[in-house]
């Protein structure tokens, strides 16, 4: 694969001696080649402040690869969760009488909210608003929430009149407001003084910080760029934690998870790999410093700015002394950026061009996988990816065969986006991320859950929950459906 060629020209800089199995920085490059982000981001952010001048720079250049597939892989687990969510808490709406949730309403509420249905969010929240059940406190809550849908509908009067009556007596409280207004920027509030004001308040009264206040400051954080503080947080949360616990009866037990912590944690790896990023190439270094603007003309690509991807990547495609593979995948990139640029002429060109003059497979998975993500068809492309997964399955064409799969998921035809991407999987280490792409894996548990393949979804999730906790919430809510979907709670269990 193309990401493990980028690894091990990494490992050559290093220069490592015979010893090199007890370095940091190796050890953390031999973790990202295994897709343990989280190991790897601990260890390497942690040997950060130690390293010599000389070695600062590669630990940056490592800490921006790892960060950028860590959002990448937080994006998808972000969109998994919202779909999956939606259909749990829809069908724990349909239950009545004494096992009836209170929660729901106001959870529904939130995830609509991240999915951007706005209509649908605000009528739940005014449902859980109107619960004579719900306490004082917990109505506060769904007030930030109802807000945030109104601001986010240019209803701002409506908004800010909403948000003047939370009390701000409480962390959770605070932080969520602090929250909301980083989200829809409202800088001139204060976000990250208020969520200072209540990191104080918890210390004072000696409470260790709640998965909803992690949350909240992670997203804050992350608006805010800021990653020490960010990288603490995460280190001391709990992020497999429910958000809220409810008994609506003696024998049921009704935990609830908000999809935003895996979209925070998303933005925040992204601005943090943006950040270690362009460290990286404001070294003296030439070889980081090339490698870094390649990385870094991704990551802005990625997360918004194709102006700077496009100059970043120009500059990368004209020198001299960097591989053609790595040139040509540049070039991916730049036709995606004209094409968010609104010249879509160009991006086709650009495309036909690469398709022309290189069938490299990995090089064609990338192109499908651009235009999926931006919904951009096109149909040459599918045609010699098709072309190219006939040849065969295995690691040789694991990434065509995750691209293809993607791309019927993204078409709603599941029962080929699951036989792609099975053809793409290491099958004797089927659901191990340390021997195949999370992403992959990610989209194969989607592909599996639509399909209503329950409990294949439950498996490949539950493995990926042993290196990434925050999969928990996805455990939960597919567990939830299952048993809805099979009228016994006792046929199944969560792993």
């Amino acid at each position: 694969m193309k990401k493990a060629a980028l690894i091990c020209m990494l490992m050559v800089l290093l220069a490592v001696p015979s010893h090199a199995a007890k370095d940091p920085l190796k050890r953390g490059l031999q973790l990202y080649k295994k897709h343990r982000y989280e190991d790897a981001l601990h260890l390497l952010y942690t040997y950060l402040p130690s390293a010599d001048s000389g070695r600062q720079a590669k630990t940056y250049l490592s800490l921006g690869m790892i960060c950028l597939d860590n959002a990448n892989l937080y994006q998808d687990l972000y969109h998994a969760a919202i779909v999956i969510n939606l259909d749990y808490f829809t069908r724990l709406l349909s239950v009545k009488g004494p096992s009836k949730s209170h929660w729901v309403n106001f959870y529904l509420g939130q995830t609509l909210l991240e999915a951007g249905e706005l209509s649908e969010a605000v009528a739940f929240f005014k449902k859980f608003l109107a619960d004579e059940n719900v306490q004082p406190q917990d109505k506060d809550l769904a007030k930030i929430g109802l807000a945030t849908a109104y601001f986010l509908q240019d209803e701002h009067d409506k908004a800010h009149d909403l948000w003047s009556t939370v009390k701000q007596n409480k962390p959770e409280l605070l932080t969520s407001l602090a929250a909301a207004y980083s989200r829809v920027g409202l800088t001139e509030k204060k976000p990250l003084a208020m969520c200072k004001s209540a990191l104080d308040r918890l210390q004072r009264a000696g409470h260790t910080p709640s998965i909803q206040l992690i949350t909240n400051l992670i997203c804050v954080y992350a608006r805010e760029g800021r990653v020490d503080e960010g990288f603490e947080m995460i280190k001391q949360a709990d992020l497999k934690a429910f958000f809220h616990e409810e008994i609506p009866t003696k024998n049921k037990v009704i935990r609830f998870y908000d999809s935003a912590l895996l979209g925070n944690l998303s933005l925040f790896y992204a601005k943090a790999a943006l950040k270690f990023l362009e460290k990286a190439h404001a070294s003296n270094d030439k070889n980081v410093n090339g490698l870094a603007q390649y990385y870094l003309g991704e990551g802005y690509g990625l997360f918004g700015h194709p102006d700077q991807s496009m100059r970043m990547m120009k500059a990368f495609i004209s020198a001299n002394n960097h591989p053609l593979r790595l040139k040509n995948k540049a070039k991916v990139r730049q036709a995606f950026n004209h094409y968010l640029l609104g010249d879509e002429a160009a991006a086709k060109d650009q495309l036909s061009d690469l398709l022309q003059a290189d069938s490299e497979p990995n090089l064609i998975a990338e192109m499908l996988l651009s235009c999926i993500q931006y919904k951009f068809d096109a149909p040459q492309v599918v045609i010699q990816a098709s072309a190219m997964a006939q040849r065969g399955q295995g690691k040789p064409l694991s990434r065509i065969n995750f691209a293809l799969g993607k791309y019927y998921l993204w078409k709603k035809n599941y029962r080929k986006a699951v036989s792609y991407m099975e053809a793409g999987r290491d099958k004797s280490n089927k659901n191990r991320v340390e021997f195949n792409d999370p992403l992959m894996l990610v989209n194969l548990a989607e592909a599996n859950y639509r399909s209503k393949h329950f409990s294949e979804s439950l498996e490949i999730f539950f493995e990926m929950s042993k290196q990434f906790p925050a999969v928990r919430q996805i455990q939960v809510a597919l567990q939830g459906v299952y048993s809805m979907e099979q009228k016994s709670a006792g046929d199944v269990k969560i792993f």
